[in-house]
């Protein structure tokens, strides 16, 4: 009986055959390259073999496509030809044969065939493998090849929805299903986190259907962990350049509270302010406790300033809409800048401070366009604070930070109150177990 096992090579995942004890590896690698503003994706096989086939389906067929279902197609393309060179047959002669050796393939795991038995690392969801066989199918249709076993229908099925489309049984959308498509055990669990991938197509959709205001809001959250009732309660005086700070190179936001704040403007963990009094307090004045600093690229503080200069530049307003800013736009000051008067920097169309709520309907919107979960109930999750999870899953999973790191640029004063932010996800535990499963080897080794 032949073995495959999966294991992790210098590059990336690698694959064993093991055929009458004599080894045969496969490695497939999933190549993006930025050039022009543009992420070029291929697929090279073992050797530097290039797939050119893959280069032009996915940067031409899908080069409109968002990031994500990109670089989805780009990673059920390196296992199909991973598949491919492990049994050493060509993309059109994939037969019936092959049909239960790819859904083994794709759902790793370890197990046993008829006459291949598998130890793989990684483990799929039904749904995962399902994405991919989707991707199948659009390739070969690309490539031309007709009766695919992708293509196979097992049948139909009814969806029945809830627009007036489809308001009954007799008005239901029929669509088909295939023999290759595993069973999908449904949940309610939406993400805790917004992935890296997923946030470059949420900056993507903004540059592209929204605002610098949405863009700047949703970079601060992600970049730097800002809470949305930190960024919403951001002011003028917050703001602060070289200029100002005497270092160059050297940005910064002030995080702090105001008598003239909304709920939805709060600053968690600084001095709250019950009254002006407050102001008068030495420990107002006290970082880490009637302020925070968050430190923030010059690149970032030039799109804030260039914000506010197009919001607050009088040729841009109307006569109404410069009542509301001057009236009803009033941020207390509490520092020394030398500014005319305070305001807060993220504002509606109406030039009024944005409220939460206005944010949160732009916020649900841009997620069921990008295609990630929301609840449908009000309070159960919180699309805003996804982002700051985000931050924090960054930090630990690509700059492997700790939970001392983690506290201090979550701005936590307990290392024990950062552990609600460590969300993995399945794949995540399984890179865990795989590099896990290095050092120990490698401490066998030594």
């Amino acid at each position: 009986m032949d073995k495959i096992i999966e294991y992790k090579g210098y590059f990336g995942v690698k694959y064993k055959r093991l055929r009458e004890n004599k080894p045969y590896e496969v490695m497939v690698a999933g190549i993006t390259k930025e050039y022009n503003d543009f992420t070029y994706m291929m697929v090279i096989g073992t050797n530097g073999k290039v797939y050119f086939d893959t280069y032009k389906y996915l940067n031409g067929e899908l080069g409109n496509e968002g990031f994500s279902k990109r670089e989805l197609a780009l990673r059920a393309l390196k296992l199909l030809y991973s598949y491919i060179e492990l049994f050493n047959t060509e993309i059109r002669y994939l037969d019936v044969d092959d049909k239960n050796k790819i859904i083994a393939f794709l759902q790793g795991g370890q197990g046993i065939g008829q006459y291949i038995s598998y130890d793989f690392k990684t483990v799929r969801k039904n749904d995962t493998v399902n994405n991919y066989l989707g991707v199948y199918r659009s390739f070969f249709r690309y490539l031309g090849i007709k009766n695919s076993i992708f293509e196979e229908i097992s049948g139909t099925k009814k969806i029945i929805g809830s627009g007036s489309a489809f308001n009954s049984k007799a008005n239901a959308l029929e669509v088909q299903t295939y023999s290759m498509n595993l069973k999908e055990i449904k949940t309610k669990v939406v993400p805790k986190y917004i992935r890296y991938s997923e946030y470059l197509d949420i900056i993507k959709l903004i540059e592209d259907k929204y605002t610098l205001r949405e863009k700047i809001i949703v970079k601060l959250m992600y970049e730097y962990g800002l809470r949305i009732g930190e960024v919403l309660g951001l002011t003028l005086e917050d703001i602060q350049g070289e200029d100002i700070t005497k270092q160059k190179g050297k940005c910064r936001l002030i995080l702090r509270n105001r008598f003239t704040d909304e709920p939805w403007q709060k600053a968690k963990g600084c001095l709250p302010v019950i009254s002006r009094d407050t102001y008068n307090k030495d420990e107002y004045y006290e970082e880490d406790n009637g302020f925070q600093i968050v430190k923030i690229l010059p690149t970032t503080f030039d799109l804030i300033q260039e914000y506010i200069d197009e919001t607050t530049s009088p040729f841009s307003m109307s006569d109404k809409a410069y009542q509301n800013y001057s009236e009803k736009n009033i941020a207390d000051k509490v520092s020394q800048i030398d500014i005319d008067r305070n305001a807060y920097v993220f504002i509606s169309k109406n030039y009024k401070p944005i409220s939460g709520g206005g944010w949160n309907e732009i916020m649900k919107k841009i997620f069921k366009e990008i295609g990630i979960k929301v609840d449908k109930g009000k309070k159960t999750d919180n699309l805003n604070h996804r982002f700051r999870h985000g931050f924090a899953m960054f930090k630990v999973l690509q700059e492997e930070f700790d939970e001392f790191k983690l506290a201090h640029v979550m701005r936590h004063s307990n290392i024990n109150s950062v552990k609600k932010y460590f969300n993995p996800t399945e794949d995540d535990l399984i890179d865990f177990a795989i590099k896990q499963d290095e050092l120990t080897k490698k401490g066998l080794n030594l």
